[in-house]
């Protein structure tokens, strides 16, 4: 029996359609839709770079899910603070791509 994967365009979809049929049932309010829109959106990239995508873009995938999910929080906290936690989450991502590039031989170590 073969499985078929899901795709990171279909699960996108999902995550946009989702929280507009919520808005159109009177779940969510239009205010709340773009967020649940971003933190949906950035959990199934976070997901899908971690469970399903190549060992070269596990990592690019992941990291740009989380900072989707994380530019979701505007509408929780304050602006400036989201801000900054979607720079710590650029700064962190950077050091660990330059730490553990995939594919990567490692360096000799300096005389």
């Amino acid at each position: 029996m073969r499985v078929r994967r899901i795709g990171l365009g279909v699960g996108l979809i999902a995550t946009v359609l989702l929280p507009l049929a919520f808005l159109f049932l009177g779940v969510l309010s239009a205010g709340e839709t773009l967020p649940a829109i971003l933190l949906l959106s950035g959990l199934w990239a976070f997901v899908f770079g971690l469970f399903m995508e190549n060992k070269q873009e596990r990592l690019y995938y992941s990291g740009s899910g989380a900072i989707v999910a994380l530019l979701s929080t505007y509408h929780f906290i304050h602006l400036r603070y989201t801000i900054g936690l979607v720079i710590v989450a650029l700064v962190v991502l950077a050091l660990i791509q330059a730490m553990f590039r995939p594919g990567a031989k490692p360096r000799a170590p300096k005389a």
